[in-house]
């Protein structure tokens, strides 16, 4: 096999893990939310859905990074597998027997967002213990092509075996990829870092924790980056529906194809990434990258100003700027985890990620509002607009003081 692929075994493991836990993921997404729109034929129990989904993770976000500081990382790993998998077990089994219910599925986004809130910062966390700083790169760049790869496929297998299938085993399957997803992470052979035990209590770690990242100013100019990004992909997630319906053809067939050349963005610049071999990645590239994403938007608002209704170069643009912002991705995940203490990972990373999921629920608000305000032109044109305009402003705040990744050749 490829070293280039495998990086170690370690890796391997979580790496194989999170493609057959991924692709489940996706598989349920699509079942259930064909689901809800069957038993309810409502809009806004789909909504209640997404919510759910989300808050419960963004409160507890913060509270999950002295517990993750503390605690085995490969533990919490495999613990949030067997509690997600048992859920979606019991969401499975209800569906059998034909007395699934709405809030079935609610209770089991509540359990399942909450293990997700302690699984996502302790796989970032955990990646610099079992792979080493010069490798980091290409391992984030390995993950993230699972991303992407998931998203160009999971969608359409997802929808071809709910409908040959149905519900109740495509639901199994996922229960059954988190199963196999804990087995991989227990083949996981590592010393974990050292726990620095403070005279602090739980709150006080919390705090000691918000005090590092506001006082490691580059720290703190990466994690507003990645609030920045996720809040305009969080834009084209409200947007896209409103583009597609503008552009000539089938308005649901032209959603997919956007959201499928999104993906294939997101995959070919992770493969890219993953086997570039540069002796020096300096983190100017994040905001460069950040600057690019913003010119798509210029692109797309600019395109619709002209009313070009062709399909073709908005899937060019969207491609371009899921290559961008997978590459934004791989650059902040490097450079937070090759620049914080091994002891305060758990915490630095809670927070990134509470930032990253916070910023789309808010997004959604902001542009759904905006939207019935002003035309989708003039929104994507100053979307671009702010976004290039921030990116500038982070990018020459960082320039006495950037970080860089070094990889050995």
């Amino acid at each position: 096999m490829n070293r280039k692929l495998v990086i170690n075994k370690n890796f391997f493991y979580l790496w194989t893990g999170r493609i057959i836990s991924q692709i489940g993921d996706k598989f349920y997404a699509i079942a259930l939310a064909w689901w809800i729109l069957v038993k309810t034929n409502s809009p806004g129990m789909m909504g209640l859905y997404m919510a759910v989904s989300m808050l419960p993770g963004i409160v507890i976000g913060l509270l999950a990074g002295p517990f993750i500081d503390r605690w085995n990382k490969k533990t919490i790993l495999i613990t949030s597998d067997l509690i997600r998998g048992a859920i979606v077990f019991g969401i499975s089994l209800l569906s059998a027997f034909h007395i699934l219910q709405i809030r079935h599925v609610v209770t089991a986004a509540i359990v399942i967002s909450l293990s997700s809130s302690f699984f996502d910062p302790s796989i970032q966390a955990m990646l610099p213990e079992i792979v080493e700083d010069e490798k980091l790169p290409r391992a984030n760049a390995l993950n993230q092509m699972v991303g992407g790869f998931c998203s160009v496929i999971g969608p359409i297998l997802g929808a071809a075996a709910v409908g040959f299938l149905g519900f109740t085993w495509v639901f199994l399957a996922n229960g059954i990829s988190y199963l196999v997803s804990a087995f991989f992470e227990g083949l996981i052979v590592f010393t974990p870092s050292t726990y620095k035990k403070s005279e602090k209590n739980y709150l006080g770690e919390i705090k000691s924790g918000l005090q590092f990242i506001f006082k490691q100013r580059k720290i703190l100019v990466i994690i507003i980056t990645i609030g920045i990004a996720h809040f305009f992909m969080g834009s084209l997630m409200v947007l896209f529906p409103f583009l597609a319906k503008e552009l000539s053809g089938t308005g649901v067939q032209n959603l997919g194809y956007l959201e499928m050349a999104v993906g294939l963005g997101l995959l070919i610049g992770a493969l890219f990434l993953s086997f570039k071999n540069k002796s020096n990645l300096k983190a100017n590239y994040l905001f460069i990258f950040m600057m690019i994403a913003g010119v798509t938007f210029l692109l797309i608002g600019g395109f619709e100003y002209l009313k070009i209704q062709l399909v073709i170069p908005y899937l060019f643009i969207v491609f371009i700027f899921g290559v961008t912002i997978v590459n934004a991705s791989i650059f902040w995940q490097s450079l937070l985890q090759t620049n914080t203490p091994k002891h305060i990972s758990g915490r630095v990373f809670s927070v990134s990620t509470l930032i990253g999921n916070a910023s789309l629920p808010i997004s959604f608000g902001v542009f759904g509002f905006a939207l019935s305000k002003i035309s989708f032109s003039s929104l994507m044109l100053m979307s671009g607009i702010g976004l290039v305009f921030v990116s500038t402003i982070l990018l020459f705040s960082y320039k006495n003081s950037y970080l860089k990744i070094q990889i050995k050749k």
